[in-house]
């Protein structure tokens, strides 16, 4: 029907002046907008306890390492023989014998010539004993021993938060740690203090504590397994934490275990340090089941000895709760204001110690040896870093949160303001250093400070909306309408009455002003005709242009419709 009604010749000018138009529109459009760029979504970060597949290659390959290492000499009087142990049988007579031999899986020791002797449970000092009381009913010996000859293997079960649970190889010289580690390790909700291993014979479970044997090196926390053992990490334990926070050495979150001391929990934050302040460290202990609290003051004097050796007595020492929260303080004043940074044009540039109320910037400026012959004196800056953090602008602050488009005119004028200002910035004028009644005289320094001397700049830079931006070598004669020629000349949409000159410490001087002086090291900035400035009479003309272009197109498709 719609072949019938148009040409298909007609349809396809139709198309292309379509297409024409399209473009024009497209195109006089961008005097107006601009296009956003698109942004790509970020990639997922990982999540916490994702399997880690070198980490459970790693521990496979230390723990293949160490599968049979024994850590001392075995005790005969600990070491509790079963089957598959390897021993061997010393008999002193008139003909001495040897035999290696085997436990059986009944856990007998078959003797040649003697007989079997059951060695279930029996340590290797009982089974030795056994097997003397044996030989000699039936030889005239002299002596008789029995020594461990190779450790036996056996599978124990571990089930919980492992990366891989089930049954794992282990001898009897192994730790609960090592066999954790062939499991693949903890999952990150593991808990290090709440493992526990079934083990047969016996009514309860043993309950072992990773976390002392880790911080602290104690062994009973790490068990020797046997066969059959079933060790189950349990969860994480969130809500029964205790937190370690202030002058200690590893701040942090530990497990609590019923029996919990401050003096335990000193110990796994690795003590306190040398700037703890020991005549109070505060406990604060939530009251019952409610969020109501109450504070608890412990004296510490006497226990850094102990608490880095872990022997001697914790005098005061306070039962810790579950969800107590300990803190430490800091000595007042210690050893604050100790360091300064001296960077740049200067002969012994590096770090220097101050003393807070007793050293000037001509103190330390004379210390490095003073200045260098390529030193801009003049733009040296001194920047007091603390103020950052003691001294926050909170209504910039309060700016960066909102769109510039929101703000009113004395906001917009504030915040721009605040972002050119050299935060930290202590004015001192450094090419008057001998005057003794100069800021550089009067002025102590603290800690973080920094003074950096710039070196001299033979070249003035600019930068915005010229053709050739760059670096223009300075001559005491050019003005700034000089070194914009030199630049190529203005660019296109440049605003030439808001041309800026901005000096090397940041301040900012309008180029048309008479007392504007450009100087070597200044850039200066063009910037771009803002879309409030852009005058009705461009509007129009573009709007003009454009429709004058739509009225082409209309006539050309007109005079082909009527061909």
């Amino acid at each position: 029907m719609l072949s019938k009604l148009i040409h298909p010749r007609k349809i396809a000018y139709y198309g292309i002046i379509t297409a024409i138009l399209l473009s024009c529109l497209f195109e006089s459009s961008q005097t107006f907008a601009q296009i956003p760029s698109l942004k790509l979504p970020k990639p997922q970060m990982a999540k916490p306890g994702e399997y880690d597949t070198v980490g459970v290659k790693i521990s496979a390959e230390t723990a293949k390492d160490a599968a049979g290492i024994i850590e001392q000499p075995i005790n005969p009087e600990e070491y509790i023989l079963g089957p598959q142990d390897g021993v061997s049988l010393f008999i002193g007579a008139l003909e001495p014998k040897i035999y290696d031999l085997t436990i059986s899986p009944e856990a007998r020791l078959i003797i040649p010539g003697i007989g079997a002797i059951n060695v279930k449970g029996k340590t290797l000092a009982e089974a030795e004993k056994m097997v003397e009381a044996k030989v000699s009913k039936i030889y005239k010996v002299q002596s008789v021993s029995l020594s461990l000859r190779k450790l036996r293997q056996f599978k124990v079960s571990v089930i919980g938060s492992v990366r891989s649970p089930g049954y794992i190889p282990a001898s009897s010289a192994d730790r609960l740690s090592e066999v954790i580690e062939r499991a693949g390790r903890m999952l990150y909700n593991g808990s290090q203090r709440h493992i526990t291993i079934r083990r047969e014979g016996l009514t309860n479970p043993i309950v072992a504590d990773l976390t002392r044997f880790y911080l602290l090196g104690e062994k009973e926390g790490n068990p020797n397994l046997q066969g059959g053992d079933v060790i189950n990490v349990a969860p994480y334990p969130e809500r029964e934490i205790i937190e370690v926070n202030g002058e200690v050495g590893t701040p942090g979150a530990f497990e609590f275990v019923e029996g919990d001391m401050l003096s335990t929990m000193l110990r796994f934050s690795q003590g306190v340090l040398p700037s703890a302040f020991l005549d109070s460290v505060e406990i604060i202990r939530f009251i019952n089941s409610s969020s109501e609290t109450q504070r608890i003051s412990v004296n510490i004097n006497g226990w850094q000895q102990s608490l880095s050796s872990g022997v001697g007595q914790f005098l005061n020492d306070v039962a810790i709760h579950s969800g107590d929260r300990i803190f430490v303080r800091r000595i007042p004043y210690w050893h604050s204001g100790a360091t300064v940074a001296v960077k740049g044009e200067i002969l012994f540039p590096g770090s220097y110690g101050i003393n807070p109320n007793g050293t000037t910037v001509a103190d330390v400026i004379a210390r490095t040896g003073g200045f260098t012959q390529n030193a801009a004196i003049e733009n040296a800056v001194l920047i007091r870093r603390r103020d950052l953090k003691e001294e926050p602008d909170y209504e910039y602050i309060r700016l960066l949160g909102q769109p510039v488009s929101s703000m009113t005119e004395r906001e917009k004028a504030y915040y721009r303001e605040a972002q050119r200002q050299i935060r930290g910035m202590i004015a001192i004028d450094f090419t008057n250093l001998a005057d003794k009644n100069s800021p550089a005289h009067t002025i102590y320094l603290k800690q973080d400070d920094s003074i950096h001397v710039p070196e001299k700049n033979i070249f003035v830079n600019i930068v915005g909306r010229v053709n050739i931006p760059g670096k223009i070598l300075y001559k005491p004669s050019y003005t700034f309408k000089d070194y914009i020629s030199l630049a190529g000349g203005y660019a296109y949409k440049a605003d030439e009455s808001e041309v800026l000159v901005v000096k090397p410490r940041g301040e900012q001087l309008l180029a048309s002003e008479k007392n504007t002086i450009v100087e070597p090291g200044d850039n200066i900035m063009v910037p771009e005709i803002p879309e409030s400035k852009v005058k009705f009479m461009d509007i129009l003309t573009s709007v003009l242009t454009i429709t004058a272009q739509i009225v082409t197109v209309v006539g050309v498709i007109y005079t082909l419709s009527k061909k």
